[in-house]
């Protein structure tokens, strides 16, 4: 039975959780909950840290992505490699670490959600990320991984966290010289800057409607 004390700052924070808790539940995988939803100080736009320990394969990892909802994008982390990043229509997102192991360092300020014996399994020397992969995380070009930066530090801002926001957008401005987008102007305004990049975006990659309709449930929180 799902019962924690756990302080969601939404109701979707909430379903999501149990959601993932249900799954792992059914497949006996351990679950670890980190990050600020572990440790009370979640905003509505925060995003979910868990870690996922047990045998896993490709089905069941497709099984999980969707057990939700199916999200409106997915990428892989890059520093460090190998989490999964979801985001869902409504704006719930995830980082999902699948692991062989968790150390004792990480189980601090952690709430272990599920345990089972077989795969609980506790190393401090090394992380080992479990190496598979779903239908649902393909290759992604740079524009997309742009994006996914974009989002971060879209929510990173609302959540109160304004300079690590300016970090992510210093790092996108970069990153556009490389998709040959050099001459947008930009006043130096993170709500002004982010909403033009996401145009311009929006405009030279011909992105779906439902990443429109998700960034621009966000934009609308900057007018509030």
């Amino acid at each position: 039975m799902f019962n924690f004390k756990i302080k969601y700052p939404s109701s979707s924070h909430k379903n999501f959780l149990e959601s993932v808790y249900n799954f792992c539940e059914k497949n006996q995988l351990s679950l670890i909950l980190k990050g600020s939803l572990a440790n009370s100080v979640a905003t509505k736009f925060s995003d979910i840290d868990l870690i996922v320990l047990g045998d896993i394969n490709e089905s069941q990892l497709d099984e999980l992505i969707i057990y939700y909802d199916t999200p409106i994008m997915t990428n892989f982390t890059e520093n460090p490699k190998g989490i999964l990043i979801l985001v869902y229509k409504d704006n719930i997102s995830t980082d999902l670490d699948i692991r062989k192991s968790i150390s004792e360092k990480e189980l601090v300020d952690s709430i272990v959600l599920l345990k089972y014996d077989d795969n609980f399994i506790i190393n401090n020397e090394e992380i080992i990320r479990k190496d598979i992969t779903s239908k649902y995380m393909p290759n992604r070009p740079d524009y997309y991984k742009t994006m996914r930066l974009l989002h971060k530090g879209t929510t990173k801002y609302l959540s109160g966290k304004v300079d690590l926001g300016y970090k992510f957008l210093a790092e996108i401005k970069e990153k556009l010289i490389t998709l040959d987008i050099t001459d947008l102007e930009f006043e130096n305004n993170f709500e002004s800057d982010i909403e033009i990049i996401f145009n311009r975006l929006y405009t030279n990659f011909n992105l779906n409607v439902e990443i429109k309709a998700l960034f621009d449930t966000l934009f609308k929180e900057f007018k509030r």
